[in-house]
Parts: C-alpha cells; structure tokens; sequence
C-alpha cells in the first residue's frame, strides 16, 4: 500500500510522491491506484473543476481507500496532530460530484459541488456493494436548483461521522434511496443560510435505511420537515439527536410512508423524550395526564399519548415501542399489567398487550401471549376497569394484563397495541408484575 500527495498549489505534472510533486487534483491522485493506499490532501489545498468530478477509488469494504487532509507545513508522513478539515474539492456551474467504484474513508475534506442555478448533486456511492465513509468533512451544495446530497445505489451504505451539510436553496435536501446511511457525533450539523423545507426527501417506490445518533438539526426550525412523505419501505431513526422544538418531526400520509422513531431526541434538556410516527397513529411522551407511582425518569413522572389516526383498525394497529423487562423467574406464572386512560375504557379490539418471553426451556424461541379478543369470531369485551389515580380529568380508566410462564430468564418484551380510529389514549410505560 502506497501514499501519494495532493496540493492544487504544486507545479503539476508530479507522481505525487512528495508535496513538491504533488498531484494538483484528487481525481488524478486517485486514478490507477491500489486498494488501501493513503492520499495526504494539503490543507490549502482548493481545486475548483468547471466539469464533473468523479472521485473513484480502488478500495474495497475490507481495504478502502483513505483520503485525509493534513497539513502540508507538518510531518512527512503526516501524523494524527497534522490532520485538518480544511482541504476542498469543488465543481463550478451546475456540474455534479460523484464517488464510488471502491470504498473510501473520507477525513477532514469540504465537498462543494456547483455555484450555479441549476441541479448540481454529490453522489456519495455510486457503485454496488462498496462503501464511503466521512470523518470530519462537509458535505455543500452550492448551485440554488434542486440539487441534494445523494446516496441512491443498491446493496451500498454510507456513514457521515462528525460531517455537516449545506444547502443553497429550500428545495434541496439530501436523498436515501435503496441504501443505508449513519449519521453521527455532529454538533451543528445543518449550515449555510438555506435549510431544506424537507431535509431526508424518499424517493417513491425504494427503501432505505437511516440512523442518527447524536446529531444537531436544530437548525431546522418552524416550516420545516425532517421526513419527508414517499411510497416506499423507509425507516428513519433518530437517536440522542438535537431538535427544534418547532420542526416537524415526519407527517406519514399512506400505509407505506416512512417509519420513523427519535428516541432520547428533542430540544430541551430531558432524557425521556420520544415519539413514533406511523401512518396509524402518533406517540409522544406526556408529563402531565401520568398515573400516580408510575413511570418516571427519577425526577418527572411520564406516561405515553398515542393519537391514532382514521386508519388505525384491528388488521393493522397502532404499536407502541416494545418495553423491555428483565425477567428472573422461570417455571411459575406471572402477570404483567400495564395501566392506561382514555375517554373511556378501550375494548380487547381496541386496546391490548402483546407481551413476548421466552416460554421454551430448550431453545430461545419465543413464546407469545395477549389479552386481545379471542379470535376473529369473538365479540369485543371491555379491558379491566381501573382504580389508578391519574392526572388529568379522563375518567376512562383500565389497564391491560397477560399471564405468562417463563421457562428461561432474560428480557421479556411488551407491546401495546391501539386500533381505535381517531382516538387518544395514555398508557404508563411502567409494568407491574405480581
């Protein structure tokens, strides 16, 4: 495995074997090289191409390419303490940015593609079954059409670590279609003056895969979305992430919008927050209408709201996130009861528990058991009233409960499910088990 320098201020013509022969441009560099070979950027370094740059390296997923900004007045070869963010890869007009054919590690680079009016575009893998990978960069699109970020090849995934995004109009964003992506540790992610009105736009009738992990959208404000709506199989997570307060989290219209859930994700400083957000219903957590002795994070008691929608019915209910209990004994019943509110007491095909275990002392195959209406044929009966003191003026108190033997001990999985139509109901996330 071989290094090689890019410094667009060297003379040209070099093998890039030194600063002084330095290749002038990254796509150059790259070209003809081995898989797992090192490109030291200068962190002066800023070429500008008035055409496309397609940025193809040999790496694989075992042996990527690496693409670091260093600084040229510093060791040679570069050490940790000579890496920087500043080095930056651009296109004038309206010409795009695309990477792939191989795997990439990309650190400390500022992609910047077009400066025009129309729709240039950074393609962040273009190539099946690879990789590419950004420590410490920026992702920027400069020209003002509807240009996005893009990473919309199959069987291919990408990671953003500590790497930001800009946009020159509202209309732009960044588009995950047939593909993965994880974003993480990003203070400030959104910069630049122009947020997107829809910052993760699905493009209808693919799929895709997307996980945050303590990133900042907090940029995106009032009239702006984070999930868009599309056709497809899409599931966002958002997990320990900054938000504004006034963002809209995702607005589902069809069974096949995309699922999205932010899990410890909002803009005030509290450790409980969460939401789903399905085409059958909403849940968020709630602080005021909580039962007394339920659920609370030490400090604040808490209890869940769910909103169903017009579409929420028996076939394909509102589900709540699993909750998770560890479970020691084995070989005698227990019961798990989950208490909740309404405007009235929910019936066994309205409201129930899906409880999980593991009930096969020989294998880990899961045993289930609900408290949900018999069978098909089965007429609806009320859940069991409820004496549980609650905040709020509701007065439809009952609380759901399954019987269980466990055979092994391990973590048991409850499951609340709501298929009242246009319905609000509280649940407390707290199962007490006698």
């Amino acid at each position: 495995m071989a290094s090689y320098y890019v410094w667009s201020g060297a003379a040209g013509g070099g093998n890039g074997t030194t600063w002084v022969l330095a290749y002038q441009t990254l796509t150059t560099a790259l070209s003809g090289k081995a898989a797992g070979d090192t490109f030291y950027v200068a962190h002066d370094h800023a070429e500008t191409t008035a055409a496309q740059v397609n940025l193809f390296p040999a790496g694989t997923y075992l042996n990527p390419s690496k693409v670091i900004c260093a600084n040229r007045a510093g060791s040679v070869p570069p050490v940790s303490a000579d890496r920087r963010t500043t080095a930056q890869v651009a296109t004038s007009g309206d010409n795009i940015i695309r990477m792939g054919i191989g795997s990439a590690i990309y650190d400390g680079i500022i992609f910047i593609a077009g400066n025009g009016t129309g729709a240039a575009t950074i393609e962040v893998q273009v190539s099946n079954a690879n990789s590419t990978r950004f420590d410490n960069c920026s992702l920027r699109i400069g020209s003002t059409g509807t240009g996005r970020i893009m990473h919309n090849t199959a069987n291919t995934a990408c990671v953003f670590n500590n790497t930001t995004v800009s946009f020159s109009a509202t209309t732009q964003g960044i588009l995950v279609s047939n593909a993965s992506l994880k974003w993480t540790n990003t203070p400030g992610a959104l910069i630049g003056a122009q947020v997107p009105s829809t910052l993760f736009a699905p493009a209808g009738g693919s799929s895709a895969e997307v996980e945050c992990i303590g990133v900042d959208f907090s940029a995106a404000s009032s009239g702006k979305t984070l999930i868009g709506t599309a056709t497809g199989l899409f599931r966002y997570r958002f997990i320990d992430c900054k938000l504004n307060a006034a963002v809209t989290k995702a607005a589902p219209t069809s069974l096949s919008s995309p699922e999205t859930d932010f899990l410890r994700s909002g803009s005030a400083g509290v450790n409980y927050a969460v939401s789903r957000h399905r085409h059958t219903g909403t849940l968020t957590e709630e602080t005021t209408i909580v039962r007394s002795g339920g659920a609370s994070d030490g400090t604040t008691p808490l209890a869940w709201k769910i909103v169903t929608t017009a579409d929420a019915y028996y076939l394909l209910p509102f589900e709540c996130p699993p909750i998770a209990f560890w479970n020691d004994t084995t070989g005698s019943a227990k019961t798990a009861t989950i208490e909740c509110i309404g405007t009235a007491i929910a019936t066994d095909q309205e409201v129930w528990l899906d409880l999980e275990f593991l009930g096969d002392a020989s294998s880990p195959l899961a045993s289930f058991v609900n408290d949900g209406k018999v069978d098909l044929l089965a007429t609806a009966a009320n859940q069991t009233t409820s004496s549980a003191t609650w905040g709020g003026a509701l007065t439809g108190k009952f609380k759901i409960n399954v019987t269980f033997t466990a055979q092994q001990k391990g973590w048991i999985y409850a499951r609340v499910k709501c298929a009242k139509a246009s319905s609000t109901f509280y649940i407390d996330p707290l199962i007490t088990l006698t």
